[in-house]
């Protein structure tokens, strides 16, 4: 009888000793095979935003009206025309500025601040109205005004920037969204706006 009791238990330790190599072979197995998750840090984040470095998130399009007047006495000396064109203006910021921090609870970004990209006047939208040349001073409309640098200057003192550069804020923040939110598991992304 005792024989049989020390057979069940060495049965007993053989069933153990399997059940335990079973569960570490498997545990194991699960360990190797399944990936990592990659460290998130700064150089991933600004490898993104880098990706889409000169960034344009804000267009306008303006038309505007210059009058022009040089000379005093009308008709004799006085040069006088209205001058409509059609222009668009770009405005985004470059992400390669921005700056990344990273912590245990959250991701969080400084971008540069918003600017005016370009100017670009369509010179097939200029027209003149109301021309009035003197008899003593026969200059052309050329001679008088460099008509594109007079138009980009007139884009910049009058057409709405501000809501330009708002617009541009805002759609560069839901584009950050877009591309970062997936990749940073549970941390919070905060996006802040540099001086």
């Amino acid at each position: 009888m005792g024989r049989y009791r020390r057979a069940g238990r060495t049965w007993l330790l053989v069933l153990i000793a399997l059940a335990v190599g079973i569960g570490v072979g498997i545990y194991g197995y699960h360990y190797v095979s399944t990936p990592k998750e990659p460290e998130l840090t700064s150089s991933f984040i600004n490898g993104r935003l880098e990706a889409v470095s000169e960034l344009t998130t804000a267009k306008l399009t303006y038309t505007g009206l210059i009058k022009y007047s040089e000379g005093k006495i009308p008709f004799l000396t006085q040069n006088s025309f209205s001058m409509i064109y059609t222009a668009s203006v770009r405005a985004g910021m470059d992400l390669s500025k921005a700056s990344v921090e990273i912590t245990e609870e959250e991701v969080a970004i400084t971008l540069p601040v918003c600017e005016v990209q370009s100017v670009e006047v369509d010179e097939r939208s200029i027209e003149f109205y109301d021309e009035h040349w003197a008899l003593f001073n026969r200059s052309t409309k050329e001679e008088v005004i460099d008509m594109v640098s007079a138009a980009k200057e007139d884009v910049l003192a009058k057409a709405d920037l501000e809501n330009l550069l708002d617009s541009a804020k805002r759609q560069t923040e839901i584009l950050i969204h877009s591309l970062l939110d997936d990749g940073i598991g549970e941390r919070k992304l905060v996006i802040r706006t540099g001086e």
